[in-house]
């Protein structure tokens, strides 16, 4: 059988989404020994996220389409299972069983991530614990229902001072409550959209050809249960050392400061642009991450060049703005409303472009056997038939209504907030599965952002300004969605012939394990360190949200309908459309229509200048020595991807146990 590198590197290689070849065989099994095996571990993992992301601001594993830790502990598995192999080869975990475990480690990550499970905790008793006079809080605070927050501000003490436990019978019962009905809203929310990815993947992988990137390390990693040949390519290890190398020196001169460092992370240039107009660039730090510039290898050469073009093409954007002096207007150039409205115009486009093929899941659902014998013909590969994954959709929206009426919401602010969030959410996910972008953040994009700017404040109620408030928790940015990681195994199961309707039960099983843990550890942890002295963002961004509120209940944000962010929306649609128009028209257009959405939003601050550096590297590897060249280098790259998160995640395992800030080898 073809390693993932030889199916999939070809499309990427020459940017053309082409064939994925997939084999049919007899399905592969998927234990429950993997299964338990995942529950044992995501609560570690997720305690150990939540220890580097919040506690030592740093590494922050969940910002990327590749977890660190997940790579991490899958290569720990990986040497064990090389020595079972030895020494008790019936006993050694197959690829199937690795590659669920990946799923469910992944998917527990971007729960606990640091625009997860985390901000809608904090969010839980931040208004109880920190509402006065002088914020004004008292006054909105009924709108949030008893049911869905803590209202015992002696409960909350421990939380936000620390020197407490969270195991007191007391704290315990006051928690329980909130913990249990956010639980149930999460799962329902993730079942609708995995049941969505159900409905969406053939199309997508076989009809369609997207390659998802993003599975081409672990399947390489996990081929015949060892990775035998992946472990065995120099060139891998070549792009190992480097990358582990680096890490582990300015891990070195992190703990050793009289050592210099090999500077990779931010360097501002903002501070050498003085004079105005420049100086309206804002903040434009320069990276080198090892592990960028490995993932940035596997897109496609446009995507590359599009997402440090259109970096700098907003960047010129400030700059204009400044020199015209439009900076009166705060929110001028409204990049989050033309981002929101490049997301719509993807959502659009990719409705639109697949009408035929929705249109046929739709009559194959409501025709009399239901896709069943569909499902039939191609073995355990669908999850699913497309009658009950409808099914599946449709009750799991009636199960978040009736969550969000016994909320006092609005019916039609359910459907807004809902079919907005859904939207953006099927783009992320379809983004990396068609190029695997290393970033997808669309910071303050979301329908809690976007539908005061269209409609005003006046016609909500304080109950569904509440629904908004709690909503920020999923809406503030989309760096940690699950529901990409959701597609990738069930597209993984597709590849390797695993039983397709285990893999959606382990993803839903780690979503549930996965939203417990994370309350678990995150109370854990407040308790004992205190969530407004020793984490970071616990206190800061459900702060964000209830300070956003207070003003649209004091209507000084958005009390009517803005005409320039409804006029910027329309310029993001019609760009992104526009470009989508021009690459059909003109074989070779350089620009792609989602680094025009990609390069809006922050994280691409962190990672343009690595993108530039594999954009170069990739257009000299094919141009002087064609697909051929690509795919004798790619392990090096794949490798640069390995030492980086092994490495990093050292630091991190570090940093847990020494209960001290170590190395941090992304983010800020």
């Amino acid at each position: 059988m073809a390693s993932p590198m030889q199916q999939l590197s070809a499309p990427h290689a020459s940017g053309d989404e082409s064939s994925n070849p997939t084999t049919e065989k007899r399905p592969t099994g998927i234990t429950w020994r993997a299964l338990s095996l995942g529950c044992i571990l995501i609560p570690p993992n997720v305690f150990w996220v939540l220890q580097m992301e919040r506690v030592m601001y740093g590494p922050y594993p969940s910002q990327l389409p590749i977890c660190a830790n997940v790579v991490f502990v899958l290569a720990v598995l990986l040497a064990l299972n090389r020595g079972v192999c030895r020494l008790a080869p019936r006993f050694a975990f197959s690829q199937a069983e690795l590659l669920v475990l990946w799923t469910m480690l992944t998917i527990s990550t971007g729960i606990a991530g640091i625009d997860g499970i985390p901000i809608l905790n904090g969010i839980i008793g931040h208004g109880t614990w920190f509402a006065s006079k002088s914020n004004g809080w008292n006054h909105f605070l009924p709108a949030f229902p008893s049911w869905l927050v803590i209202t015992n501000r002696s409960v909350l003490r421990g939380f936000y001072l620390g020197n407490s436990s969270f195991y007191r019978a007391a704290i315990l019962k006051a928690w329980l409550r909130p913990i249990c009905f956010w639980t149930l809203f999460v799962v329902l929310v993730l079942w609708c959209a995995n049941c969505i990815n159900v409905l969406l993947r053939r199309q997508w992988a076989d009809s369609e050809r997207l390659t998802f990137p993003v599975v081409w390390l672990p399947m390489e990693m996990t081929e015949d249960g060892t990775g035998k040949a992946f472990f065995g390519s120099r060139l891998m290890w070549a792009g190992f050392a480097v990358a582990a190398g680096l890490t582990l020196w300015n891990g070195i001169a992190f703990l050793y400061p009289s050592l210099p460092a090999i500077n990779v992370g931010v360097v501002d240039l903002k501070p050498f642009f003085t004079v105005k107009p420049w100086d309206g660039i804002d903040w434009t730090p320069i990276t080198f991450y090892p592990l960028v510039i490995g993932l940035g290898f596997l897109l496609p050469l446009d995507l590359l060049f599009s997402c440090w073009f259109f970096y700098i093409f907003w960047k010129m954007q400030l700059v204009v703005t400044r020199a015209m002096a439009w900076d009166a207007d705060a929110n001028f150039p409204y990049a989050p409303e033309q981002g929101f409205g490049a997301l719509m115009g993807l959502f659009c486009f990719y409705i639109w472009s697949g009408r035929k093929a929705y249109a046929a899941i739709w009559r194959s659902a409501l025709s009399r056997g239901g896709g069943r014998d569909e499902v039939a013909a191609n073995g355990a590969h669908e999850a699913l038939s497309p009658r009950m994954a409808l099914l599946g959709l449709v009750a799991g929206l009636c199960g978040i209504i009736i969550f969000c009426l016994a909320a006092d919401v609005t019916p039609w602010v359910i459907a807004a907030w809902l079919g907005i969030y859904l939207a953006i959410i099927i783009v992320v996910t379809r983004v990396r599965a068609e190029v695997g972008s290393p970033v997808h953040d669309f910071h303050f994009m979301g329908p809690d952002a976007m539908i005061p700017r269209i409609t005003g404040m006046k016609v909500f109620s304080q109950h569904d300004m509440a629904f908004m408030t709690f909503g920020y928790s999923f809406t503030r940015a989309h760096r940690s969605d699950t529901m990409p990681a959701g597609m990738e195994g069930l597209q993984m199961a597709r590849l390797r012939g695993m039983q397709a309707r285990r893999m959606l039960g382990a993803i839903m099983l780690a979503v549930l394990i996965g939203t417990l843990a994370t309350f678990w550890a995150s109370e854990t942890q407040a308790y004992r360190l205190g969530a407004a002295s020793k984490m970071r963002d616990v206190t800061p961004m459900p702060q964000e949200a209830l300070n956003r509120m207070s003003q649209w209940v004091g209507a000084t944000l958005n009390p009517r309908p803005s005409t320039p962010a409804m006029m910027a929306m329309a310029v993001g649609f019609l760009c992104v459309i526009t470009l989508f128009v021009l690459r059909l028209r003109f074989f070779g257009f350089p620009l792609h229509p989602l680094g025009y959405a990609i390069a809006s939003s922050w994280a691409i601050n962190l990672v343009w200048m690595p993108l530039f550096i594999a954009w170069a590297l990739k257009l000299l590897c094919m141009r002087y020595g064609g697909l051929r060249t690509y795919r004798r280098y790619l392990p090096f790259f794949l490798g640069l991807i390995l030492g980086d998160c092994i490495m990093g995640s050292i630091w991190g395992l570090a940093s847990l146990a020494l209960g001290m800030r170590t190395y941090n080898f992304f983010g800020a």
